[in-house]
């Protein structure tokens, strides 16, 4: 079994050949990028002039783009990222995707999903929402992306708190004149904020977007049974799914966040579940996330985990640093000798696994002793199985130019969880 967190990063892969005798290239921008976008992998493609009778223009999609960025670009700051959306108007790809490169938190966003027949507006809107949320949406987390929030949570927090926020000073109820507003709608719209209040038609634009979202994801399923708000998925998972969500558990999830009665103002969970969202399953809360994704030992009685928690304080201290070449220190001059660095984790109870980080160049890392990889001044890093390793590290194929680095390693438990902080750092001086 994998690791769940992280999978391997592998630093021969993110880095390329940098090194040129004397001189060096350029470095290159790697991201770390989600293995899929708001919707699966498709080869729907829908060029400028053959966009859906009635879709979006190209003033629209910005319009909608710049109100959430100006919201959110403050937001991600507060989590040490830069907010960076490019706008791909006369790109056909029906999809939209989110990747990190060091502290730039960055979002794809195509003219081929807004021309499509079933994006309006708004649903374009819960797109945007959802690839913040794989940025900010907090846990549960992929198993084998560090950062990125799961496709449910992202859908859940493009809900409970996005799109909330986004409308939140709009004229809602005039915005929804003329639109068909389904009885499962308006009728538990109501119940969580009151009939006819500001939030009650917050509520409806909510769930309409998250009908337009599902529809999109449905037009690709070629299923003939539409996502109804009426018929929720009844599906029960064992353990929480990374992946996309059937599309009535998708409609389901956006549906239960506009529900949700807790403030879009309080912060989403970064490592509780439970913090900023609805979660008292047995006693039938509305807005919960949907059992359809996400797993919770309700039946049991028992406390409600968080399916992949980041645990926080680490539970067995700070592991060993590694050595390169047998010391802490080691000054190099040739990018081309290679250099072993003993990890050695044997010694932590529990670990089952090690992770070894490398900073960028003339950069401390930001989280000293902490217990993930450094988001900012972060390289690059690998997990491998077992807890006495020796890492082969080939300057001139795996670092970007001279320079001195830090070096450090984190011992991991058997589900690939963070066992204990990263270790004091070792430091490789590479000078010609």
């Amino acid at each position: 079994m994998d690791f769940i967190w992280p999978r391997l990063q592998r630093l021969f892969c993110l880095f390329s050949l940098f090194f040129l005798t004397a001189s060096f290239a350029k470095p290159q921008v790697h991201s770390h990028q989600l293995c899929q976008g708001f919707l699966p992998e498709n080869n729907l493609y829908i060029p400028e002039g053959r966009e859906a009778f009635g879709a979006m223009s190209e003033a629209v999609f910005n319009q909608v783009i710049t109100k959430i960025e100006t919201l959110y670009a403050p937001e991600v700051s507060r989590y040490g990222g830069r907010l960076v959306i490019e706008r791909k108007w006369s790109d056909g790809t029906v999809n939209a995707y989110a990747s990190r490169e060091g502290s730039v938190f960055k979002i794809e966003m195509f003219g081929g999903l807004a021309r499509h027949q079933e994006i309006t507006p708004d649903g374009l809107a819960l797109v945007l929402c959802h690839e913040i949320g794989h940025h900010i949406g907090g846990v549960p987390r992929y198993r084998d992306n560090a950062w990125a929030s799961t496709e449910g949570q992202s859908d859940y927090f493009a809900n409970l708190k996005c799109l909330r926020h986004a409308f939140k000073d709009d004229d809602n109820k005039a915005l929804m004149a003329g639109r068909t507003i389904p009885l499962s709608v308006s009728g538990q719209c109501a119940s969580s904020w009151g009939e006819d209040s500001a939030d009650y038609w917050t509520c409806v634009r909510g769930s309409l977007a998250g009908l337009s979202g599902s529809r999109l994801f449905w037009s690709l399923s070629g299923s003939g049974t539409q996502p109804d708000f009426a018929t929720p998925d009844r599906t029960r998972v064992s353990q929480t799914y990374d992946s996309h969500p059937a599309y009535q558990c998708r409609l389901d999830t956006y549906f239960n966040g506009s529900l949700c009665e807790v403030d879009e103002r309080e912060e989403i969970g970064q490592r509780d579940p439970a913090s900023g969202t609805c979660h008292d399953y047995q006693n039938n809360q509305a807005g919960v996330r949907p059992l359809c994704w996400y797993y919770t030992a309700i039946d049991s009685g028992e406390p409600v985990p968080d399916p992949q928690p980041d645990p926080t304080p680490p539970p067995t201290g700070v592991a060993p640093p590694p050595l390169l070449n047998g010391m802490r220190t080691l000054r190099l001059q040739n990018p081309n000798m290679v250099v072993p660095i003993t990890l050695d984790v044997s010694r932590m109870s529990g670990a089952v696994g090690v992770l070894l980080e490398i900073s960028k160049p003339n950069q401390q890392f930001s989280n000293p002793n902490g217990n993930r990889p450094d988001p900012v001044n972060g390289l690059g890093y690998e997990s491998a199985r077992g807890t006495s390793h020796v890492y082969r590290l080939l300057p001139a194929r795996m670092l970007p130019s001279w320079g001195i680095y830090q070096v450090r390693v984190m011992a991991l438990d058997a589900r690939g969880f963070p066992l204990g902080n990263f270790s004091e750092i070792s430091v490789l001086m590479l000078f010609p």
